[in-house]
Formats: C-alpha cells, sequence, structure tokens
C-alpha cells in the first residue's frame, strides 16, 4: 500500500499536538530515575507509555532496572507533573545514552 502525503502530514500533526512526557526523570535524592517510553506499538488515539524504574548513582546514571510498567496517556501525564512538581529533574543526556537500550525493550 502506497503511503499518502497528506495522511503522513495529519498523522504527524496529531502526533505533535499531544504534549508528550519522554525522557529520564532523576529523583531529588539521585537514588532512582524514571524512564517515560512512548509505545510505537500502541494506537495514535490512545497512546501507551512504558515506565522504568532505575536504581541511578548520584550522578543520575541507571545501574539497575527496579520495575517496569505500562500505563494510558492520562496516567503517565500526571505521574510526569507530580515528579515534576515534587523535585524530579529532567535529565535529557540519558536518553542518547540509552538509544539502544530502548530499541531492545521497543522490540520485545
Amino acid at each position: 500500500m502506497a503511503s499518502v502525503p497528506w495522511i503522513n502530514k495529519m498523522i504527524e500533526s496529531i502526533r505533535g499536538s499531544l504534549p508528550t512526557p519522554a525522557g529520564w526523570l532523576v529523583a531529588p535524592a539521585r537514588d532512582f530515575c524514571l524512564f517515560f517510553i512512548r509505545d510505537q506499538k500502541s494506537v495514535m488515539v490512545e497512546p501507551t507509555f512504558l515506565t522504568q524504574l532505575w536504581y541511578c548513582t548520584k550522578e543520575g546514571v541507571p545501574t539497575r532496572l527496579k520495575n517496569t510498567r505500562r500505563l494510558d496517556y492520562q496516567s503517565s501525564y500526571e505521574t510526569w507533573n507530580e515528579l515534576i512538581s515534587n523535585g524530579w529533574e529532567l535529565v535529557e543526556h540519558q536518553f542518547n545514552a540509552c538509544k539502544e537500550l530502548v530499541e531492545l525493550i521497543l522490540v520485545n
């Protein structure tokens, strides 16, 4: 099936319109970090997210996985905002450092 350019633009526009929690948040005590991943296999109108809670070093580097959860969009958005308001910090450099890990998770 050939792709239709205007449909692809519409889909990207819809995806871009939702504020999406994505990336690493590090706890104020620097003992845990939480990774938010949008599940690429979920339907666009009801996206789901995976969260992974990791033990981490004082530098915010993940060392060991504690648990993984699947959340709907609303729950992930509320969790993200609650953590930010409680002092968790976004750590942007972690996302690129763990790109291979993300790809492995999404494949399985």
